[in-house]
């Protein structure tokens, strides 16, 4: 489909309330390392759970006539932590804290080590909406942000 002003999601899709815990979301927005108690759905069953939302907001998109579909983020508990758990040289486990730019502390991964990427990030993600939708994609991802754009993010 060629539009004179194509239109796509900006943001995330909002997560069902079966998927997520959005209270709890909402008290530590974003996560910047891993929450798994975020999720409302048993580990060996979340993968399929998130597909399910995937599809779920790929169709959404459809019907609302939306020409560049995203995934809508179902498999994130935020922009940050999706990509900081796949990297090397960070301890998500054992982490530190800082003051945020909102002036609270936030919990963030602590630099251990050489940071490396381990493993493809959004690759399953891709695959997953190019088989769903015959619609132009595009994924999200994170980008560094600069002290001059901080307050833009």
């Amino acid at each position: 489909m060629s539009t004179l002003f194509p239109t796509t999601l900006v943001g995330s899709y909002p997560q069902p309330e079966w998927l997520i815990d959005r209270q709890l979301l909402a008290a530590n927005t974003p996560p910047r390392v891993r929450m798994r108690q975020l999720w409302r759905v048993a580990p060996e069953f979340l993968e399929q759970a998130q597909d399910d939302a995937t599809l779920i907001a790929i169709r959404d998109q459809e019907r609302a006539g939306i020409d560049i579909v995203s995934d809508g983020e179902m498999r994130r508990e935020s922009y940050f932590n999706r990509f900081a758990t796949a990297l090397d040289g960070l301890d998500i486990d054992n982490p530190g804290t800082v003051i945020s730019r909102t002036g609270k502390p936030a919990v963030v991964p602590r630099v251990i080590g050489r940071v490396r990427r381990l493993r493809p990030v959004n690759v399953r993600d891709v695959q997953f909406l190019r088989a769903n939708t015959d619609r132009q994609i595009k994924m999200h991802g994170p980008r560094p942000v600069h002290d001059d754009q901080a307050g833009a993010e």
